[in-house]
């Protein structure tokens, strides 16, 4: 039987059928986020690791400008022990004191210890003047790396803490949101404020305090590490013991602690601000625990004052409704 002859196609002409996966578009929106209340715990810890990479990232970048403006960040922090410097009535009575020196003739025969005392004024004096020392060869370059370091965590603390926030928001009411948000914002602000009127309203006092401790006989010599550790150590913690208000008002709002609950425990909370100004202070002499101490529990006194304000508001708000 007769075949007929089927015409091959061209193998470009062919039809085919390929698979492919879908490319994403450079410019695609984004997946929409997921809802935080159908998450595994391994999308949690996931979040929670993105998140704490985000603040590392910060924090570093801030230490690396930190680092670069070293010399000018120097100048700002030693600006407390600058002004310790000696009054110019001090400076007269210096020079007076060497011009009658030099004048005298029988300067030679004046006691020793007439001569030691001196030196040791002039002494005093000139390093009155903010200077510090080091006495190990890598002593400044890692000194350095420490002053980076705490500057980037100072000054990123209210993105950490804004972290942290959009990690736990989700687990809150709307009305508890509400409320941590206005926290978030007063505790950013009370943070610095803590921060920064600790250098330049506790640290002078505290120095002062501190070198004239040594009478006349020591004199004080502050190395670069430690200088630095006081100083930054010393904000950090009144940074955060001034959030104190916050964390107070934000749990009386989500009704786990009341006016009453607060002012029944006033004195194991004065014993806290004690405990908390020795762990926080880098030193342990009492007067600059009590420049902590005393702070916390006058802010402990302020926060009643406000959760006893918001609770007679509602009180209020409470009876107007049920009057109407």
């Amino acid at each position: 039987m007769p075949t007929r002859n089927r015409e091959r196609l061209p193998f470009s002409s062919q039809p085919r059928i390929i698979q492919t996966s879908p490319i994403q578009e450079p410019f695609a929106k984004p997946m929409a986020k997921k809802d935080p209340n159908q998450m595994s715990l391994t999308e949690h810890l996931d979040e929670l690791r993105v998140r704490v990479i985000y603040s590392l990232l910060v924090i570093v970048s801030i230490a690396i400008i930190a680092y670069i403006f070293r010399e000018q960040i120097m100048a700002f922090l030693t600006a407390p022990l600058r002004a310790l410097t000696g009054s110019r009535s001090e400076l007269i009575r210096l020079l007076e004191s060497c011009r009658a020196l030099l004048a005298d003739p029988n300067a030679l025969q004046m006691p020793e210890d007439q001569w030691s005392k001196l030196a040791f004024d002039c002494r005093r004096f000139l390093f009155q003047g903010g200077s510090l020392i080091f006495i190990r060869p890598t002593e400044v370059f890692f000194g350095y790396i420490k002053l980076a370091f705490f500057v980037g965590l100072l000054i990123g603390a209210p993105f950490v803490l804004y972290q942290a926030w959009q990690f736990i928001v989700p687990a809150l009411f709307p009305h508890e949101r509400k409320y941590a948000r206005y926290g978030f914002l007063t505790g950013a602000g009370l943070f610095y404020l803590g921060a920064f009127g600790c250098l330049f309203f506790v640290v002078p006092i505290a120095l002062r305090f501190l070198i004239e401790l040594g009478g006349n006989y020591l004199q004080a010599a502050f190395t670069f590490d430690n200088y630095i550790s006081f100083i930054l150590w010393l904000m950090l913690g009144f940074g955060v013991s001034f959030e104190l208000p916050v964390v107070l008002f934000l749990l009386a709002k989500i009704g786990l602690v009341s006016h009453r609950f607060l002012r029944e425990k006033r004195k194991y909370a004065i014993v806290v601000a004690l405990v908390l100004g020795a762990v926080l202070t880098p030193t342990q002499d009492p007067f600059t625990m009590m420049t902590m101490a005393i702070p916390l529990i006058i802010l402990y006194e302020v926060t009643l004052w406000i959760i006893r304000f918001t609770e007679k508001k509602v009180e209020a708000e409470i009876a107007a409704e049920k009057g109407g």
